[in-house]
């Protein structure tokens, strides 16, 4: 059997390599982010994402230092160059979003 030229496979190679690169953080897929969806779905959109979420202390009952566990609200952003993507989770689901440099 044949082998196909060198550029023909190139080309192919090319072609998948483009193929997943296609921008994801994109004012049309901003808009396709709503509140209640899953960080599941919200990824199913932009890739994954990067966890922003801050992380911090309180003071407990008898007065001490403790880490501060009890909110389940997440930070996420996606990044493509100067524009970004933040979504805010609160157990699990969008409850706020923003975007920067469109």
């Amino acid at each position: 059997m044949p082998r196909p030229p060198r550029t023909r496979i190139a080309a192919l190679v090319l072609a998948s390599l483009l193929a997943g690169c296609e921008s994801k953080v994109t004012d049309e897929n901003f808009a396709k982010v709503t509140d209640g969806m899953s960080y599941a779905q919200v990824e199913g959109l932009l890739g994954s994402g990067e966890d922003q979420t801050a992380t911090g202390t309180g003071i407990g009952g008898a007065g001490l230092l403790t880490a501060e566990t009890r909110s389940k609200r997440k930070v996420f952003v996606w990044k493509e160059g100067n524009k970004i993507i933040t979504v805010v989770f609160d157990d699990g689901k969008v409850v706020e979003k923003m975007r920067e440099g469109f």
